[in-house]
């Protein structure tokens, strides 16, 4: 249990940081060849990371996960990194990481209701009005006509496909995360979380070149992500705290908590990406942001301590 908060706590860390990161990047490059790089970074690292831990040699990675591991963490990856992060690194560089955060809270109300269909997982009523109480708090929060005219004047796309997009993103993620779980803890299942990002990460890497010929997006080379510093930088630094860090610690929070527990403490990003804005880069926090930022996470409160 302590190990879980833990980690839960460090990932809410690294996610704020790695959002923050991600911005940048996302506005220096293109987003899908953003999270092509980042997860090709990720590939190697974890790679490394799980071979060290494990004893084991990267081909015994692969070949020792039974069928269903595969299966599930294989979906996890497609459905929470190329398709989540595609849609929420799109979202990230039209809204900006205040507005995209806010909008990250109903991943929560996601996974309870696939952790409902695939984990037998119940939803009480207190949890359905949670789930209301998170898309509210978000729409309290984004439905201003000066968070319109904000995002138009940044220049950087159209604010109700940003909102699309964003949530989208949230719950793709939210699905991920259970879906990670399921593979990690069936049945015949012996995966230990750094086992299971690596296999996530390669996959979501692969099947971002499936997704580009889908959505029919011109090629772009991985060295184009490589061109321009300060992007490379902001790459770097985002994968670090992101899908390497953060993802691998959400995994042991997943493992070792309940999956709407460890969202909780997710949920809590925005607060702490608002924190570092408003202290590190002296940007002005609307109260409507905070307060259907609150609501937003009363809701997520009341998924956790509802009983069914």
């Amino acid at each position: 249990m302590f190990l879980g908060l833990l980690a839960a706590s460090g990932t809410l860390l690294s996610w704020s940081i790695g959002t923050l990161a991600f911005l940048k990047a996302s506005r220096l490059m293109d987003p899908g060849l953003l999270n092509r790089a980042r997860l090709g970074v990720a590939v190697v690292v974890t790679l490394i990371i799980a071979s060290t831990m494990s004893g084991l040699w990267p081909w015994d990675l692969l070949g020792t996960t039974s069928a269903e591991s595969w299966l599930w963490l294989g979906l996890s990856g497609f459905i929470g990194l190329t398709i989540g992060d595609l849609f929420g690194f799109t979202s990230l560089r039209i809204l900006g990481a205040r507005r995209q955060s806010v909008i990250g809270t109903t991943a929560p109300a996601a996974s309870a209701v696939v952790a409902l269909a695939m984990l037998g997982e119940t939803l009480s009523w207190s949890d359905v009005i949670g789930i209301m109480l998170s898309i509210a708090g978000v729409m309290y929060a984004m439905n201003t006509s000066q968070e319109r005219q904000e995002v138009h004047n940044e220049g950087f796309g159209s604010y109700s496909l940003g909102v699309l997009l964003a949530i989208g993103g949230a719950i793709c993620q939210g699905a991920g995360l259970v879906l990670a779980k399921k593979g990690m803890t069936g049945a015949n299942a012996s995966i230990t979380p750094f086992h299971a990002t690596f296999l996530r990460m390669i996959v979501g890497f692969c099947a971002t070149y499936v997704v580009d010929v889908l959505r029919r997006a011109p090629h772009r080379p991985l060295k184009e992500a490589y061109a321009h510093p300060d992007a490379r930088t902001a790459m770097f630094t985002g994968t670090l705290f992101g899908p390497i860090i953060g993802v691998t610690m959400s995994l042991v929070a997943a493992r070792s908590l309940d999956v709407a527990v460890a969202q909780t403490i997710f949920s809590l990003v925005p607060f702490v990406v608002m924190a570092i804005m408003r202290l590190v880069y002296r940007q002005p926090i609307p109260a409507r942001s905070i307060i259907g930022a609150v609501i937003s996470v009363f809701g997520v409160v009341l998924l956790v301590t509802g009983t069914p």
